[in-house]
């Protein structure tokens, strides 16, 4: 009967310690320990660049804006000194190729969609489905966020994470970033801060 409760207690005390282990965390250990990050666009081209297009200057202000609130990291100014490299890519809205029409070159910008007729709003969600195709025969191309991480020669390397939907960096949702920023904290939780003793 002791043998038996010894044995019983040997394993209530293993399956304690096994379920007391952290879960493997699905994000790399970087997204933990980074300080600071900074935001461009495929190019490598951020806000500093004359050459951006409206629509993506927005899109890099917007993520930053939002980075900031979030108050996980602090943006870096300089591409070499951050820890996390976001890349944003804001989609165009294009005829659809089997048409045989050229693309549109004119970008959208936050401040309005192109509108090539008067009553009917191309880039209006109500008017698209789940993969962008719009009635009249436009594509809105999905936006895309990845990070990485940069080598010693200051080029990317290890894409961290990646995430494109049709819309999904329009303002004020940001909802990659949104998800970027759920996995971050769930996978890496920030300790709440500890409350400071009055004397």
């Amino acid at each position: 009967m002791i043998r038996k409760s010894a044995v019983f207690l040997m394993l209530l005390a293993a399956a304690g310690f096994a379920s007391g282990k952290p879960k493997h965390p699905s994000l790399p250990e970087i997204f933990e320990n980074a300080k600071t990050v900074h935001v461009e666009d495929r190019d490598a081209r951020d806000i500093t660049d004359i050459s951006l297009d409206p629509q993506t200057r927005n899109s890099i202000l917007d993520v930053q804006d939002a980075i900031q609130v979030w108050g996980r990291y602090a943006l870096s100014r300089s591409r070499r000194e951050a820890d996390l490299i976001l890349i944003v890519y804001k989609g165009r809205l294009r005829r659809d190729p089997n048409n045989g029409i050229a693309t549109l070159g004119t970008p959208r910008t936050s401040n309005g969609p192109i509108s090539h007729n008067p009553t009917q709003n191309p880039a209006d969600a109500s008017q698209s489905s789940n993969d962008g195709t719009l009635n009249d025969g436009f594509t809105q191309e999905k936006d895309e966020l990845k990070v990485y991480t940069l080598d010693p020669n200051g080029k990317l390397k290890n894409l961290l994470w990646h995430n494109e939907q049709v819309r999904g960096l329009d303002s004020p949702n940001l909802i990659l970033l949104q998800q970027l920023e759920l996995e971050i904290d769930k996978a890496y939780p920030v300790p709440p801060p500890t409350k400071q003793s009055v004397p």
